[in-house]
């Protein structure tokens, strides 16, 4: 892959864990009362630093997408995603390995229990973050910019495609149990 080819790849990468981590955020935050209760849900705290965690993390994931798209900090925000990305996925596997495999995840959005399939994502997502904390995101021009948007956009909006397939999926393998 050449310089000019992987340096698009890292922008479009770029923008979309910015999308992925402004969402994951937004719906954090406008359902804060759902998330703390996410975070209570996974019995790794004790209750009493589940309002502060989930306060810092919201902060985090936020702190994460300002620093991702300059250019000079991008390398720091991409950090902060790979941290953030192993962490909740650790968490998820903790979980699991109890038996506690009916919480929801707590990633913002639909519903999404927590299951090996969602670590795994994590750890894809983290190695994308980890690529783009690796190369670091150059000043693009506007012709960069006019590919990385729309592609980096096209592949979150496939990537909530499949979150809401799935969703249905589940959907329909509960109902079809009555």
């Amino acid at each position: 892959m050449g310089p000019d080819l992987l340096q698009m790849f890292v922008l479009t990468t770029m923008v979309l864990l910015a999308l992925l981590f402004t969402h994951a955020a937004w719906h954090k935050a406008s359902d804060y009362g759902r998330f703390l209760g996410y975070v209570i849900n996974y019995q790794l705290l004790p209750e009493w630093l589940a309002g502060p965690l989930a306060r810092a993390l919201i902060a985090a994931e936020a702190a994460c997408v300002l620093l991702l798209v300059y250019p000079d900090t991008s390398w720091l925000g991409a950090l902060g995603m790979v941290g953030l990305l192993l962490a909740y996925g650790a968490a998820m596997a903790v979980s699991l390995f109890r038996g506690h495999a009916e919480i929801d995840c707590g990633c913002g959005g639909a519903a999404h229990p927590v299951s090996w399939l969602l670590v795994l994502r994590n750890l894809v997502l983290a190695g994308l973050a980890a690529l783009v904390a690796q190369q670091g995101v150059q000043a693009p021009g506007l012709a960069g910019l006019m590919v990385a948007i729309p592609a980096g956009t096209g592949l979150w909006l496939i990537y909530n495609l499949f979150g809401k397939l799935a969703e249905n999926q589940r959907l329909l393998l509960a109902n079809s149990k009555y």
